[in-house]
């Protein structure tokens, strides 16, 4: 009878249970690996995660602050990249504290980066305007140490920004309207007209300032546009009224269109700022003809200056209502960034704002609202922006230690421009409006008119440069033949300066007429007389006549009226002194001064 088997045999039992056991033991040594790659994995997937983060946020400051290399600790104040490293967590660096990674706030992420990763950054100049950033997140967990690196390039400071303006006077009809209007001569070149190469660029660039900065006050674009701005302001709208923004608009955009054509003007402010002085080389009806525009050229460009500080200020105050008005973060970085401009510009150059702002000084508004505005992004950001709080700690250090100029090309640009015209106005002649437009038909002839324009005009035109064809009818005399043709004849001067149209001055001796003026009532004997005015000293003993002069509406730097005198013993020719030294000339005692009216 056969028997049939249903058992395993220890061998197959045996072999069965190795076999089982070495599938269990392969099968844990491969999961066991999968694990650790997994962890590996996901620990190189949080690096990469955290430097992109890092990345963004050296793209978010640099976007709003050109110096956010420098905010973020990663470049000193002269611009070297630093070398970065550090941990993570509990705010050690700036670039997690929002949101931080904490032990009670993220406790996973808390005890991750707390003992295995370090941040290491490397900075450097990639070019002048660029930064390269190299982020690397460096671990050794349980699975191992690993590295992550993230290389890229983000935008550091550029400075200088080429200004374009639409109001700039055509260059190929400058020199013909300098010609035609400012010495009133037709087909000529200006070379025909002004010989000196000096003044002839003293010339042109009086022609660009003054026909630049009329044809912008005169454009219907830019008239309008301040127009409509101001139309608003009355109007006392909302910031929340979309009217409200077109209005700080425009005068953002009337303060940028001033600011270009100040750009744009710097250089041809310079150069009358350096060459004035030759305007003494042309004759007396051209020096007389451009020096009434470089006045009126001066006063211009300080008219333009006071509204750009009104149109920034404005701008200034209201970017900053819309602002506080704003709940979008993307938008409110926009309006500081501008609002930011407005305040540096004002700040750098508030010595030169005097007389703009007539609700108080302006140096003293200028730098209060620029520092509440500074604290107050601090304050209200705190929370919500740390890019914002380090920038206005960033600002505040740069002007309390007077870096704005330093760190922004406009800030410096606009300071120097600024000087360069408080400058200028220094060295302008100091233009009586009555004279302003000389009496160029008295030039050359042998007395003046009958007016006190034409009377400082021929009496000029007696001195070095003038034509000096007026006649001494005493002696038959000119300038021209003789220097001395005028000396001791000091009334004669006088009153054939003022035509011989004045009853007054028809006498024998000074003090004479000095007696006619003094019974009318017509004598003042203050020290600030006008152009054209009939000055007086007094008789001395090798003198009993007197001695008579005109004032030429000039004072120097001690308020001292420059006169235009006759000579005399000592002192030949017809010529311009202060008044202290015509009276140290005369040894006599100033008398006073009297203007008539113009002779019908």
């Amino acid at each position: 009878m056969t028997s049939t088997r249903k058992g395993l045999t220890l061998l197959e039992l045996t072999i069965g249970l190795f076999l089982v056991g070495g599938a269990a033991v392969i099968y844990l040594q491969s999961m066991q690996s999968s694990r650790q790659k997994n962890e590996f994995y996901s620990e190189h997937f949080i690096a990469s995660i955290m430097a992109a983060k890092v990345v963004e946020a050296c793209f978010q400051e640099t976007e709003i602050n050109p110096y956010g290399v420098e905010a973020l600790g990663l470049a000193d104040g002269n611009g070297k990249p630093f070398k970065f490293s550090t941990l993570v967590t509990d705010g050690q660096t700036s670039f997690f504290k929002q949101p931080e990674i904490t032990k009670d706030k993220t406790p996973f992420l808390y005890n991750m980066f707390q003992k295995d990763f370090m941040l290491n950054i490397t900075t450097e100049n990639s070019s002048t305007r660029h930064f390269t950033l190299n982020t690397a997140f460096k671990w050794k967990a349980n699975t191992g140490p690993g590295a992550f690196h993230y290389d890229c390039r983000f935008p550091g400071y550029s400075a200088k920004k080429e200004v374009q303006t639409t109001y700039a006077f055509p260059e190929s009809k400058l020199e013909k309207k300098v010609v035609e209007r400012i010495f009133e001569e037709k087909n000529k070149n200006l070379g025909t007209i002004v010989s000196s190469p000096a003044t002839r660029e003293v010339a042109m660039a009086t022609g660009r300032i003054y026909f630049t900065c009329a044809g912008m006050m005169n454009s219907t674009a830019f008239s309008s546009a301040l127009k409509r701005a101001e139309e608003i302001d009355e109007s006392g709208c909302p910031p929340t009224d979309p009217r409200y923004g077109e209005a700080t608009d425009l005068f953002f955009s009337v303060a940028r269109d001033v600011l270009d054509v100040l750009v744009f003007l710097q250089p041809h402010i310079e150069t009358i700022n350096k060459d004035i002085g030759t305007t003494d080389s042309l004759n007396l009806r051209n020096r007389s003809r451009l020096e009434l525009y470089i006045y009126n050229s001066t006063m211009g460009l300080e008219e333009i200056k006071k509204l750009f500080f009104v149109c920034v200020h404005e701008a200034a105050s209201r970017y900053r209502a819309l602002m506080k008005a704003s709940q979008d973060i993307r938008q409110q970085r926009a309006i500081i960034q501008r609002c930011l401009d407005m305040h540096r510009l004002m700040f750098a150059a508030r010595e030169f704002a005097d007389g703009a702002f007539t609700s108080g000084a302006a140096d003293t508004i200028i730098k209060s609202e620029y520092y509440e505005f500074l604290a107050d992004l601090e304050k209200y950001f705190s929370d919500k922006d740390q890019t914002i709080v380090r920038l206005a700690a960033q600002e505040k250090k740069f002007a309390q230690s007077n870096l704005l100029t330093k760190r922004y090309f406009a800030c410096d640009l606009v300071e120097k421009i600024f000087a360069t015209l408080a400058t200028l106005k220094t060295k302008l002649p100091e233009i009586d409006p009555g004279t302003l437009d000389p009496k160029s038909d008295v030039i050359g002839k042998p007395l003046g008119d009958g007016t006190r324009s034409g009377a400082l005009t021929w009496a000029k035109d007696q001195m070095t440069n003038g034509t000096g064809e007026g006649i001494n009818t005493n002696n038959g005399l000119k300038v021209k033949d003789d220097i001395a043709a005028w000396n001791n004849w000091c009334l004669a001067f006088v009153s054939t300066a003022w035509g011989r149209k004045i009853n007054e001055l028809m006498e024998m001796s000074a003090i004479t007429t000095y007696e006619n003026f003094k019974k009318a009532g017509k004598i003042k004997t203050d020290k600030k007389p006008p152009a054209g005015a009939i000055m007086y000293t007094g008789p001395t003993g090798g003198n009993p006549h007197g001695h008579i002069f005109l004032a030429t509406g000039k004072y120097n730097s001690d308020n001292d009226p420059i006169v235009i005198t006759t000579g005399g013993p000592g002192l030949d020719g017809v010529t311009e002194m202060p008044l202290s030294q015509l009276v140290s000339w005369c040894n006599a005692s100033y008398l006073g001064w009297t203007l008539p009216p113009d002779a019908k």
